[in-house]
C-alpha cells in the first residue's frame, strides 16, 4: 500500500506516537492506544499509516532529522571544530533535560532494534552519526584531535551521556532536587573532561596544539 503524503492528521499523529513510544516503547504501544491517544478511529490511523512500524519509522525519522539538523547547526555556527565538540556537549545535556521524550525513544530503540536490525533496511541516525564522526575527522585532518577512531569516540561519548540519563529518574526519587541539579552540573564537566582527556592535544604534541581549557 502507497503512504499517503502528509497532511496535519498525519503530523499529529506522529506527535503523539512519539509521546507514546517513548512512555511504552515500539513493542508496547498498540495501534489502539495509537489510535485512542489521538481521537480517531483505528481505520482512520491505518488510512495514513497501514503499520505500527511505519509509523515508528515517521517518528524515528523526523527524531533523526531534528537530531542532524542541530548537528549540522553547530558546525555552521563555529568553524573551530574543538568548540564544536564542546558544544555538543552542551546540547547533548539540553536536550536531555527539554527533550525527555527523544531522549527516551532513543534509549528504547537502542534496546529494542536488535530484534529488527535483521530485517531493517534502513537505521534512521546514520546521518546524523556520520555528521558527528565528521566532526571528529575533520579536526584530525586539521590537526586538532588525536588519532583516535572517529566511531568508536563517538559511541563512548555517547554512552555515558545515555548511561546516566537512564538512572536519572531514580536519582531525581531518592535525593533532593539540589543535589539533583548538582549532579547535572557535575555530568556536564565530566563529559567535557572526556573529552579533554580522549581528544584533545596536549600543548607542545608535535603534531598541534591545543590550549587545555576553551
Amino acid at each position: 500500500m502507497k503512504l499517503q503524503k502528509p497532511t496535519a492528521t498525519a503530523d499529529r499523529l506522529v506527535d503523539i506516537a512519539e509521546s507514546l513510544f517513548a512512555e511504552k516503547g515500539f513493542y508496547g504501544t498498540s495501534i489502539r492506544d495509537l489510535a485512542d491517544g489521538i481521537g480517531i478511529a483505528k481505520s482512520s490511523l491505518l488510512h495514513h499509516y497501514p503499520t505500527k512500524q511505519k509509523l515508528y519509522g515517521a517518528v524515528l525519522k523526523k527524531l533523526a532529522n531534528e537530531m542532524t539538523l542541530e548537528v549540522k547547526g553547530i558546525s555552521e555556527r563555529f568553524a573551530d571544530e574543538k568548540e564544536q565538540i564542546f558544544q555538543l556537549v552542551q546540547l547533548l545535556c539540553d536536550n536531555s533535560e527539554k527533550k525527555p521524550n527523544r531522549v527516551n525513544i532513543i534509549l528504547r530503540e537502542l534496546l529494542d532494534n536488535p530484534k529488527r536490525a535483521e530485517k531493517a533496511k534502513k537505521w534512521f541516525f546514520v546521518d546524523y552519526f556520520k555528521e558527528l564522526t565528521g566532526m571528529i575527522k575533520s579536526g584530525q585532518d586539521k590537526g586538532l584531535f588525536k588519532p583516535v577512531n572517529p566511531e568508536i569516540f563517538i559511541l563512548q561519548l555517547l554512552g555515558a551521556h545515555r548511561y546516566l540519563i537512564i538512572s536519572l529518574p531514580t536519582v531525581r526519587q531518592f535525593f533532593d532536587e539540589s543535589i539533583y541539579q548538582q549532579i547535572l552540573k557535575n555530568h556536564r564537566a565530566e563529559l567535557e573532561t572526556f573529552v579533554k582527556e580522549r581528544l584533545m592535544k596536549e600543548k607542545g604534541d608535535h603534531n598541534g596544539i591545543y590550549r587545555n581549557s576553551v
